[in-house]
C-alpha cells in the first residue's frame, strides 16, 4: 500500500438504479469505512486526470487490493465512487492497481469540484 501510516477513509459506491413496474428507483448508497493513505496529488499524477477535472483540488489515495472501485464515466453520466478524507467528498477518477512488489493495493486519483460549482 505505502510506506505512510494508514488512516480511517471511507468510501461511497452507488448501486445502479433501475426500472420498477415504469418507475425509476434511484440505487443505494453503501458507506464502507477502510484503511489506507491519502495525499495531495502530485503535479504529474494530475496530467492522469481527464481534461476537465486538471483545475480541480485532487488527491492520491492508495486502498488496499481486496477492495473494488468505480472511476467516473461521463459517456453514461455515472458518478464514480466518493472518497470522504478530512470531512471532504472526491469523486474517483483514475484507478490503477498495483499487483508487482511487497504490497499489492490500488492506487486512485480523485477530484473534489470547487466551491460554488455544480
Amino acid at each position: 500500500m505505502s510506506v505512510f501510516r494508514t488512516m480511517s477513509l471511507i468510501q461511497k459506491t452507488f448501486e445502479p438504479g433501475q426500472w420498477v413496474k415504469g418507475q425509476w428507483v434511484e440505487g443505494s448508497v453503501k458507506e464502507i469505512p477502510f484503511k489506507g493513505t491519502a495525499q495531495p496529488a502530485s503535479g504529474k499524477a494530475m496530467e492522469m486526470l481527464p481534461e476537465g477535472k486538471r483545475n480541480n483540488e485532487a488527491i492520491t489515495v492508495y486502498a488496499p487490493a481486496g477492495m473494488k472501485f468505480t472511476t467516473a464515466d461521463p459517456r453514461t453520466q455515472r458518478s464514480g465512487d466518493i472518497i470522504i478524507w478530512e470531512e471532504n467528498e472526491y469523486e474517483v477518477q483514475v484507478v490503477r492497481p498495483w499487483k508487482c512488489g511487497l504490497i499489492p493495493h490500488w492506487e486512485l486519483l480523485a477530484t473534489r469540484d470547487k466551491e460554488g460549482e455544480t
